[in-house]
């Protein structure tokens, strides 16, 4: 990750080097939700707690009515309300996400129709109408998930992104840019990507990056090419989100990337594309509780805590006061953190609380200064990492 945020900066990319002289002006990257199964409490419970904020409502895991008493909740605490489509896959068999009308239009629609405007125009319709109801503040446009060859997906969502213009009358539009790991990993398609979104005349841009792991990435190719795109297209002078990030994702700040969105489990803290087919019934992930040390950008099991607590080193692995995480603080009580019941609901919200903390921390007035704030993060990690047992 060092290296990576290093070669970033001294990097010849013309979208990153572009970036250098980018003054933001006091504005800072920005933390949203990205809803995921049973996170209706969690979402209410945080976006109570903070001040700004957002979500990014699924379909996939709230029904139509779901989404409505949600979307209204999150007003009421002056939250943002977004909503994904999660058109990235037109066989998509989720029996929730099916279920949704919008999605039934979507899919009767033959792919040659979409793309000649007519089937388009007919969905999005949907798209907007379940918009309106939500009191959404983006209109997210549908995207499919970009793969090779890229032209028959530019093709699509040039006609999305036309449509939707043309039929949108009020509300600020995203159009989704979700690329597929082989894409990402492609130095040229991405570019390309960028060139194609140049002449869309949406208001900004939700990327959903498909990881090349289950979780953390590993790849520097990916990872730089994802700063890439992220800065690419925000060189554009429109918003960018980037959707499905976990806490690897921060150094996204440097791009002046406006907002990033995780959530609490793993299907969408990365992007995985199987999550929207029904699973198989034998297809049951193991649960473990872990614990997020804002402070050493690392999660540890809870018997890792133990080990810590039995060589008088548990105290290195507190938050530091600038995360003002009180989730966390029954694991710290002088007691084995094992005895605790200390469960996915704390470990959720500190994970969350404290992401929410560090996003707000990234970004500061230049380039430079967010550049360094970056590189302070991951020195201070490195350290606290060698003093652990």
């Amino acid at each position: 990750m060092k290296l990576f945020i290093q070669n970033g900066g001294e990097s010849t990319y013309p979208h990153i080097r572009a970036q250098t002289n980018l003054i933001y002006g006091g504005q800072i990257m920005n933390f949203h939700l990205q809803f995921g199964y049973g996170m209706m409490k969690h979402s209410r419970k945080l976006l109570d707690k903070w001040d700004t904020g957002g979500v990014i409502l699924s379909p996939r895991d709230l029904t139509d009515d779901q989404l409505v008493r949600l979307s209204s909740d999150i007003v009421e605490t002056d939250g943002k309300v977004l909503f994904d489509p999660q058109c990235f896959i037109r066989d998509a068999d989720h029996d929730r996400l099916t279920n949704h009308k919008y999605w039934q239009v979507f899919t009767s629609n033959s792919t040659s129709s979409i793309m000649g405007g007519a089937g388009a125009v007919e969905f999005l319709r949907e798209v907007f109408k379940l918009n309106e109801r939500l009191q959404t503040h983006y209109v997210i446009v549908p995207g499919l998930l970009a793969d090779d060859p890229l032209n028959d997906w530019i093709d699509i969502q040039d006609s999305l992104n036309e449509e939707a213009v043309a039929l949108n009358s009020d509300k600020p539009l995203l159009a989704t840019v979700a690329v597929s790991n082989s894409v990402l990993k492609d130095e040229s398609k991405t570019e390309r990507i960028i060139e194609v979104a140049k002449e869309w005349q949406v208001d900004g841009f939700y990327i959903v990056p498909e990881t090349p792991s289950s979780y953390l990435v590993d790849d520097p190719v990916w990872l730089f090419n994802l700063l890439n795109l992220s800065a690419g297209l925000k060189s554009l002078g429109k918003r960018v989100v980037v959707g499905y990030s976990n806490h690897q994702f921060l150094c996204l700040a440097v791009t002046g990337c406006d907002v990033m969105a995780s959530g609490t489990w793993l299907n969408v803290r990365s992007f995985p594309p199987e999550k929207f087919y029904n699973p198989d019934e034998g297809d049951i992930a193991r649960r473990a509780t872990w614990y997020y040390c804002p402070d050493a950008l690392s999660e540890y099991k809870i018997n890792f805590l133990d080990m810590a607590y039995n060589s008088n080193n548990l105290d290195l692995l507190y938050p530091s006061s600038d995360y003002d995480s009180e989730y966390a603080d029954p694991l710290f009580n002088s007691t084995l953190p094992s005895s605790v019941n200390w469960g996915e609901r704390y470990a959720f919200r500190h994970y969350l609380h404290s992401l929410y903390q560090q996003v707000n921390m990234t970004t500061k007035g230049t380039f430079n200064d967010t550049f360094d704030k970056q590189m302070e993060l991951i020195d201070s990690a490195e350290e606290l990492n060698r003093e652990l047992p």
